[in-house]
């Protein structure tokens, strides 16, 4: 009896008792991790990925992988080092001394943080979501890439 559960109504706040309530006493022990909000939807993400590709197709940039590690560095990282102390300060710790490259690098899949690389995206909720469309649909915008027909596409 594992997995997540959004709680949003009395009767999934009971029912998350009640996992938890009996998962600790059949094991003696169990993990949790709370935080508030809405998990992201999954429209988001094939919203990104299309995103990604058409980025990395009109600025030659490589593949929709290159693309979401420049994203990712670029406007998550941003997003993330705005609005949470903890990643700010984590951030400052671990990554501002490497290089640009170095970043960019650890921003995509491999064998220290896997095959998404370094967690970014993965950190948002809907409204950090949201807010990460706009910045990569703006700051490409500007570069000349036509990005706002893929937002109808995703919603539709």
């Amino acid at each position: 009896m594992t997995g997540k559960i959004s709680v949003n109504s009395q009767a999934r706040f009971t029912e998350a008792i009640t996992r938890l309530n009996t998962m600790f006493r059949d094991k003696k022990y169990a993990v949790v991790s709370l935080h508030p909000g809405k998990d992201r939807p999954l429209d988001q993400n094939a919203l990104w990925f299309a995103l990604y590709q058409r980025v990395a197709e009109m600025m030659q940039i490589g593949g929709a992988e290159d693309a979401c590690s420049y994203c990712k560095l670029h406007f998550g990282v941003q997003i993330l080092h705005n609005e949470d102390a903890d990643f700010r300060e984590g951030w400052y710790h671990t990554m501002r001394h490497l290089s640009y490259g170095q970043k960019l690098d650890l921003m995509g899949g491999g064998a220290l943080f896997g095959p998404d690389g370094f967690q970014v995206i993965r950190l948002f909720n809907h409204a950090r979501g949201s807010q990460y469309t706009d910045r990569i649909v703006a700051g490409f915008t500007a570069h000349g890439v036509v990005l706002t027909d893929l937002l109808g596409e995703v919603a539709a």
